[in-house]
């Protein structure tokens, strides 16, 4: 077990010009030594330990968060760009796996790197927080949110709902797309929910968003939203 901790400045740039040094040399090793070192980290407002563990998916892992991260201050460290670029190098192994040659393929830097000024649309592609916030606000529900291909790179659907804060945050949406694209059996995508045709997240992504000029879907309950869609989501269990 270790305590969690927060990178400075300092070491945010380490780990940033890190994953810039992967394009040259993918089998370059993290810098593990920013996590406890005190001239690039610091230690975190509430003592709370943490361990290094494989995950079978990001789901999981935003379960795990959820659960160690209880007794921070959910609001307070949700912006918290320190703590979520340590969480990234300390799990990198996860989020980052070396391939059969000993190589890194890293993911663009905003999905390591938390920027300190928040920007929603880059946010939501960090690897870190979105699992914890997902997992946060929606529980099992998150499950359509973190659907993620063998090579760990978001799908359609992770990327038409979470692009969106307004998609993302909705219980009832997130409830819905959960409903209608996740087989729970089989604990992936149903067969088809991949499209961009009728009935696709992505065009549910576009219906919410014109929905949203008219209604306040926060307030609005499952059974109403539903029958606000369009005959073309029919084709999907309710």
């Amino acid at each position: 077990m270790d305590v969690l901790r927060t990178l400075n400045e300092a070491g945010v740039k380490e780990f940033s010009d890190y994953l810039d040094l992967l394009t040259s040399d993918p089998e370059a090793p993290p810098p593990l030594n920013l996590l406890d070192d005190g001239q690039f980290s610091e230690p975190f407002d509430t003592r709370i330990s943490i361990e290094a563990r494989p995950f079978r998916d990001a789901y999981e892992f935003g379960e795990y968060l959820s659960q160690v991260l209880e007794p921070a201050n959910a609001f307070a460290i949700s912006l918290d760009s320190g703590l979520w670029t340590w969480l990234s190098l300390y799990y990198f192994d996860f989020l980052c796996p070396r391939d059969d040659a000993g190589r890194r393929r890293p993911l663009e830097k905003s999905s390591y790197v938390l920027d300190s000024d928040f920007k929603f649309r880059r946010y939501y592609r960090h690897a870190v927080r979105t699992p914890w916030l997902a997992v946060e606000l929606h529980g099992e529900k998150a499950k359509v949110l973190l659907i993620t291909s063998g090579k760990g790179r978001r799908t359609d659907i992770a990327e038409q709902l979470g692009a969106y804060q307004e998609i993302f945050a909705s219980k009832t949406i997130i409830n819905a797309a959960y409903n209608m694209y996740y087989d729970r059996e089989a604990g992936s995508l149903k067969r088809g929910a991949g499209g961009k045709g009728p009935g696709s997240p992505r065009r549910l992504s576009a219906i919410v968003r014109q929905l949203q000029l008219t209604y306040d879907l926060y307030e609005c309950s499952l059974p109403n939203f539903m029958s606000m869609l369009p005959s073309e989501f029919n084709r999907w269990e309710r």
